[in-house]
């Protein structure tokens, strides 16, 4: 397997059941997926609610929804800290025999008064609790109604050194690391404590994390070791940015998957371009399948530089992945989303059909699902012009009544209105009035859609029918009428 030393490979996610899952998280659950599956190990998913406040059932069942949204399944799990509190006092219990933890009594005002003297004295604020309380000096504690918390007493001198995957060795001298925290007063785990504690008995071999974790790793290496066990490898990822080079937030668009998701991005070009944020096979490649990247994917080829996430680049890799679908495929990606969405809610019975009917005219120009309402949406509803549609029609009003005026007296004799019959008749009376195509219909598809943007003339009309499409010609007529101010 791909471990340094030869231990089968085991990897874990571990998100905090508190929230969305944001693309930080994402990737690293991706991260983490694809290193099980290029080496044939397994993939292990725990959920860290130590925090019992903030922890929600909804978060974590829409946690374990995204991933499954995502093509990322697990091979074990999901396991939840709070379900594990047995094993945390076992190991507790076992680091208090081996004397590597201690009790300690200070309270949080004491605690601040020993870092400001730290600070005073230019000193690291690094914490170390008095572990040489006399058994009356206990007995006061006790009567007072203080209990303990237990820290685990960091060795010195000493150091520990991470051997990175991704930044080479880095090593932390304990004169930096406080004696932290593994049992609160009341017995529960600290963070450090349970991660450590679960890595060591799930054997996981590798952690793929982000290098905001890199400050604990030195201390889950410490409760690790003193539980006689074998720390994993790690990698730690560098942070992703914005756009402006700050770390990632709700300020440059969707900073969760659910965002992406309910944006109308699916999930192949949202793993695409997860992977790619740090990651890279080569200087050209940016599309991958899934197998593809379980084939290509190696912890070694990420980067050490902090990666940018654009959501402009997203929308380019997702308009060609909707492009390159097999259109039948396309409009039952379509019209799921759209189900999903309500956004058939309130509209006729037929709503889905016309949805799968457009759907081969606006693949071509969608970079999300989401723009189908933009593209599509004047067909379900009575026309509403856009501000910038109008003015372009009454830029020329003359011009426009004209092209209109020429468009309808051959769309409104039609019998048989197909998108052939109707393209015939409008390319023989734009050959009359003696104007490019983009002049002559320009001006009719805003006078039945009243967008700027929108799908085809042909297919918009032969879509409305020709009733509908007749009276759509005759109200923008008589709109552009009344704003004409003089004219032949």
């Amino acid at each position: 397997m791909d471990t340094a030393d030869d231990r089968p490979l085991r990897v874990r996610f571990a998100p905090s059941p508190t929230g969305s899952l944001h693309v930080g998280g994402a990737r690293t659950a991706l991260f983490n997926w694809l290193a099980a599956r290029h080496a044939g190990g397994a993939f292990i998913l725990r959920l860290e609610d130590t925090d019992r406040e903030r922890s929600t059932p909804e978060s974590e069942a829409e946690i374990l929804r995204v991933l499954t949204w995502m093509g990322l399944d697990w091979d074990e799990g999901p396991f939840r800290q709070s379900e594990r509190d047995d094993i945390y006092r076992e190991c507790i219990d076992r680091l208090k025999e081996a004397g590597a933890v201690y009790a300690a009594w200070e309270t949080a005002e004491e605690l601040d008064a020993m870092r400001a003297e730290a600070r005073a004295n230019k000193r690291a604020p690094v914490v170390r609790g008095r572990r040489d309380h006399t058994s009356e000096e206990i007995a006061a504690f006790e009567a007072a109604g203080r209990t303990p918390v237990w820290r685990f007493a960091v060795p010195l001198p000493g150091e520990t050194v991470i051997d990175d995957m991704i930044r080479g060795q880095v090593t932390f001298d304990h004169a930096q690391i406080e004696d932290f925290v593994v049992a609160r007063s009341d017995g529960s785990p600290t963070y450090n404590l349970a991660a450590a504690v679960d890595d060591m008995v799930m054997g996981i071999t590798r952690v793929i994390r982000g290098e905001d974790h890199i400050s604990n790793t030195p201390k889950q290496m410490l409760v690790i070791r003193a539980l006689g066990g074998e720390p994993p490898q790690y990698a730690h990822v560098p942070l992703i940015l914005g756009t402006d080079r700050k770390r990632l937030s709700k300020r440059h668009g969707a900073a969760s998957v659910e965002e992406l998701e309910a944006d109308g991005f699916l999930p192949q070009p949202v793993r695409n371009a997860l992977v790619l944020l740090g990651w890279s096979y080569d200087d050209k490649t940016t599309t991958f399948t899934l197998d593809e990247l379980v084939e290509k994917f190696d912890v070694s080829r990420i980067s050490k530089s902090p990666a940018v996430f654009d959501l402009k680049k997203l929308e380019v890799m997702s308009g060609r992945y909707l492009r390159a679908m097999d259109p039948a495929e396309f409009a039952d990606v379509l019209v799921g989303y759209l189900e999903g969405t309500g956004y058939f809610d309130g509209k006729a019975a037929d709503a889905p059909d016309l949805a799968r009917r457009t759907a081969p005219l606006v693949q071509r120009k969608m970079s999300r699902l989401s723009e189908y309402d933009r593209l599509a949406g004047w067909l379900y509803r009575p026309v509403e012009f856009e501000p910038e549609a109008l003015a372009a029609l009454q830029e020329d009003v003359k011009t426009s009544i004209q092209c209109i005026g020429g468009g309808l007296g051959r769309v409104e004799v039609l019998d048989d209105f197909t998108v052939d019959n109707i393209k015939d008749a409008l390319s023989d009376q734009l050959h009359i009035q003696g104007l490019t195509a983009r002049e002559f219909l320009e001006p009719q598809r805003i006078a039945v859609t009243g967008q700027s943007i929108s799908t085809g003339i042909y297919e918009s009309l032969a879509l409305l029918g020709r009733e509908e499409s007749v009276a759509r010609y005759r109200a923008a007529l008589a709109l552009l009428a009344e704003s004409w101010q003089g004219g032949d």
